[in-house]
């Protein structure tokens, strides 16, 4: 007992701040929980099937206060099918907000990276990100870092 918990605490200790994260598309919420209906899963994707823009949202684990960055790895057939994300960081009780400009797909017809940030997320504080599906939009991937 005593060696397993010197190993976690040499462990956590080497360890330090952690890397990149990545989640997978599927891993969003629709903002109105109806619109969990027409969305698709394939391969860990997220695909918007509504005939409207959904919006998902996806809370991102952080180590502590800081800047961090964002990759939304999404794809969009045509201009019609774009994807735009916000990203931002709250206080922990939610009165104060640190976010960047709306980003949107560079590009239709192959998977495309979003990139966002960096934005500050203050101690104790939360970090979010919030995708607009247009109608076939599909978000394949999220990564972030410190």
């Amino acid at each position: 007992m005593k060696t397993l918990v010197a190993s976690a605490l040499v462990l956590t200790s080497v360890a330090g701040t952690a890397n990149a994260r990545t989640v997978a598309g599927w891993h969003g919420k629709p903002q109105i929980h109806a619109d969990g209906a027409c969305t698709g899963e394939s391969w860990t994707t997220l695909t918007n099937n509504c005939s409207w823009t959904i919006t998902v949202f996806y809370p991102l684990m952080v180590d502590g206060s800081g800047n961090y960055r964002v990759t939304v790895n999404a794809y969009g057939a045509t201009p019609a099918n774009n994807v735009g994300c916000r990203f931002f960081g709250l206080t922990k009780d939610a009165t104060g907000i640190y976010q960047v400009p709306l980003g949107y797909l560079p590009g239709f017809g192959a998977n495309r990276d979003i990139v966002l940030g960096p934005v500050f997320v203050p101690a104790g504080g939360t970090l979010n990100l919030a995708c607009d599906l247009s109608p076939g939009a599909r978000v394949n991937s999220v990564n972030w870092y410190q």
